[in-house]
């Protein structure tokens, strides 16, 4: 569920740029058929400026569509799809006399240059052209209208149309700058954290670990994964209640925070280093440890966070876990291999009592370990 909620929120923060992108995109194909179309038709009938100025706009609105659809980035190709519009538009008003019903036309182009561009600027644009459309029906010899009382009729239209998209792509924008302030303001935390522990999920953390990971393939540095499980958890839930074992895994999860770095030293920001995988389950992901010796110091402060008892009115005093440990990339080369192998470091460390912590590593488990605990810790990697 919060993976789900992840994407949708990423969505909707993005959508704008989304819906805009296949805005443009669709409208320039149309443009790009009909223009290249009335090119042919102007060539057949003799008419090589304008069948030119179509072959023309054709030709600019299809590199434009391919820069978009191989980038698929917005960037200025609503711009250049408006210009083209306009453009044309002025060539109907002004040039278009021999054109039969041209000032039909000029409603998509409207309806475009309002849903291609953001709300203020297709508002202006939209605006500027009826204005200037106005100013061209005054004189006859730009605009003839055959009957009376047309001009009025086609003004009235063309504004209403003019009016009535901006007030849908008005309210639109409206939406969308909601949910964007909300984005900001912090409803990311929804899909990116625990609402119990408040650590990260498993979803934000697999997905900040895997850009981690690339960042840290060349480092000469200590990266480690880390897998925790809490000893006996289930038997808490069953003899003191859910409530009880919430407000371990709540204890747990402080401590965890309070004992183990989880800001970026660069930008001194939190990240999602430290998560609730699942259940009583937990992994860190540990990076530029400059040796093992302090990966060790971390793993033992870790293995003792409940070293003083946990105080509540049920008196839980036997509170241990087990802490599993792979290093990247002796280990595994891969985010899934990495955490596989902690986890099975981990049932290790419970195997072999509980109340510790085991490297993945054949050559980091204690020779004490049985052949049975090392097999369950040293399992070879998927190719």
């Amino acid at each position: 569920m919060p993976q789900l909620a992840g994407r949708q929120i990423e969505e909707m923060a993005d959508i704008r740029a989304t819906r805009k992108s296949n805005i443009v995109l669709l409208c320039s194909l149309i443009s790009i058929v009909i223009l290249t179309s009335y090119g042919v038709v102007r060539y057949l009938s003799s008419d090589y400026f304008l069948c030119a100025i179509n072959f023309f706009s054709s030709l600019l609105l299809l590199l434009n569509t391919l820069y978009l659809y191989k980038h698929q980035v917005f960037n200025h190709s609503g711009l250049v799809l408006s210009g083209v519009l306009l453009f044309h538009g002025v060539v109907l008003l002004l040039y278009g006399e021999h054109i039969n019903d041209r000032l039909l036309w000029l409603y998509p182009i409207i309806a475009v240059l309002i849903f291609v561009n953001d709300f203020k600027v297709g508002a202006l644009m939209s605006v500027g052209f009826c204005v200037l459309t106005l100013i061209a029906i005054q004189f006859p010899q730009a605009v003839h209208f055959s009957e009376s009382g047309s001009k009025s009729r086609f003004l009235l239209s063309l504004f209403s149309l003019c009016l009535l998209c901006n007030i849908s792509a008005y309210y639109y924008a409206k939406v969308m700058n909601y949910i964007h302030s909300l984005y900001l303001e912090g409803i990311e935390d929804l899909a990116y954290l625990d609402q119990l522990t408040g650590l990260a999920n498993r979803w934000s953390f697999e997905n900040w670990a895997a850009g981690k990971l690339v960042e840290k393939e060349n480092s000469p540095k200590i990266t480690a994964m880390v897998f925790i499980d809490i000893d006996n958890f289930k038997s808490i839930n069953d003899t003191y209640g859910h409530d009880v074992g919430d407000r371990v895994l709540q204890y747990f999860a402080k401590r965890l925070r309070n004992n183990v770095r989880n800001k970026d030293r660069k930008t001194d920001k939190h990240d999602y280093s430290i998560a609730r995988f699942a259940g009583d389950e937990f992994v860190l992901l540990l990076y530029d440890v400059k040796k093992i010796d302090d990966l060790e110091s971390i793993l033992n402060r870790i293995s003792h966070l409940f070293t003083e008892s946990y105080q509540s009115s049920e008196r839980i005093n036997t509170l241990t876990v087990s802490v599993g440990v792979s290093l990247y990339p002796d280990d595994a080369s891969t985010l899934s291999e990495l955490t596989r192998c902690a986890d099975k470091a981990m049932y290790a460390a419970k195997h072999s009592g509980k109340n510790q912590y085991r490297f993945y590593s054949d050559n980091k488990i204690p020779r004490a370990l049985s052949e049975q605990e090392k097999n369950l810790a040293n399992v070879t990697s998927i190719k």
